[in-house]
């Protein structure tokens, strides 16, 4: 059933796509245009930015705006064109609005997660069409999550594969993501491919209690076209399979893992403790959650990859892995650097972003981010590209 399945446990194959060790970054633009404010009703006071697509054929940028489950379209210039969705029941409306991707390039698809739905809402009209999840094989999958769509219209999904076996005490086991296709209609369920999901541990404290391991690695999903990139934070690579589920050559990151050190677990413990001693929980609870935390399992080292972007224009966007410890001063203070790929066998090219720049989308011209400021008022940006960060478009 599986035609790429478990590809993330092979050997490395294909060229590795090393970084220029000589070379500096690279410094993307100043800011073309800046959106972002806090008034508290204006149509640039955003909250929870989940997704922001620019197309140039209609000549907008649209902003997904989870705070208020809004679908926000402006011009290219920044000016204000509309508004749809909005939290509640109604046919336009969301649960929780929690991803925007383009759609067949004349609509947007948006992911409601709390009802396990996806949208297609058209540039032309206001109608907007509604696809359930995919009914999935009975006692084996959970938590169907939309990841975008392929440009013939499937839908990638995943859906989760838990570890059947009872866990020895310590011992940690992985999930299974299993990606799969609908039909362009929305309907089926045809899997093509699986990457490890998050990591899960049974605590000497109690025997039944499992929780994640610290800085356990994050899947990722990103459809570009009629190939899927996916794969583990784990480790510096992507995989990639075509529509049919042909397993392709990978891409090969040049990001060294990051150690975890006695700071970090110092850290973590410490914030754990804070959070457990904030709550007003029962003594005996308290107690047996404080013996968890003394046998608390660590990995060697954090997440090669901290973010995975997909570029519009095929490239592949990598930032490194960020320990949670780096505060928010830190991070508005240091600029922000990713690193594109072009393809398998690339080498790949640092760009240097303003701080804090969370990376959403991007072409050969442009990228389109996230800042927060001191006050965690959210701006989105449209950076210029630097002409040498532009590569081969892989076919």
């Amino acid at each position: 059933m599986l035609l790429a399945a478990c590809l993330e446990g092979s050997p490395d194959r294909g060229g590795s796509a090393t970084t220029e060790a000589d070379a500096a970054p690279l410094r993307a633009g100043l800011p073309r245009l800046s959106l972002g404010s806090w008034t508290g009703d204006g149509h640039t006071d955003f909250h929870d930015v989940v997704g922001a697509i620019v197309d140039r054929r209609a000549g907008i940028l649209v902003v997904a705006n989870g705070g208020d489950a809004t679908i926000r379209t402006f011009g290219l210039d920044g000016g204000w064109r509309r508004a749809r969705g909005g939290t509640g029941r109604g046919p336009q409306e969301f649960g929780d609005l929690t991803a925007l991707f383009e759609y067949r390039g004349d609509s947007l698809l948006a992911f409601d997660e709390r009802r396990d739905e996806a949208s297609v809402w058209s540039y032309a009209d206001g109608d907007v069409r509604r696809i359930a999840a995919p009914s999935l094989p009975e006692d084996s999958l959970r938590y169907p999550k939309l990841y975008g769509a392929l440009a013939d219209g499937r839908l990638v999904w995943t859906a989760e594969k838990p570890y059947r076996q009872p866990d020895e005490v310590g011992e940690s086991h992985p999930d299974t993501m299993l990606i799969f296709l609908t039909s362009p209609g929305g309907g089926g369920f045809d899997p093509i491919a699986r990457t490890l999901g998050r990591r899960h541990f049974s605590y000497a404290a109690s025997i039944h209690q499992q929780g994640r391991a610290p800085f356990s690695p994050e899947e990722f999903v990103l459809p570009r076209d009629s190939v899927i990139l996916f794969g583990s934070t784990e480790r510096a690579r992507v995989e990639r399979a075509s529509g049919t589920g042909t397993p392709l050559e990978p891409i090969m990151f040049s990001l060294p893992p990051l150690p975890v050190t006695g700071s970090h677990r110092a850290w973590e413990i410490a914030e754990r403790r804070r959070v457990l001693n904030s709550r007003p929980l029962p003594p005996s609870l308290v107690e047996g959650q404080t013996a968890v935390l003394d046998i608390l399992p660590f990995p060697d080292s954090f997440p090669v990859l901290g973010e995975v972007v997909a570029g519009h224009d095929g490239r592949v966007w990598v930032r490194g892995y960020r320990p949670p410890e780096m505060d928010s001063t830190r991070v508005r203070d240091e600029p922000s650097v990713w690193s594109v790929y072009a393809g398998p066998g690339s080498r790949g090219r640092d760009i240097e972003f303003p701080p804090g720049f969370d990376l959403m989308w991007a072409d050969e011209l442009e990228a389109v981010g996230i800042v927060r400021d001191e006050f965690d008022v959210e701006q989105v940006l449209i950076v210029p590209l630097p002409a040498a960060a532009r590569g081969r478009r892989e076919p």
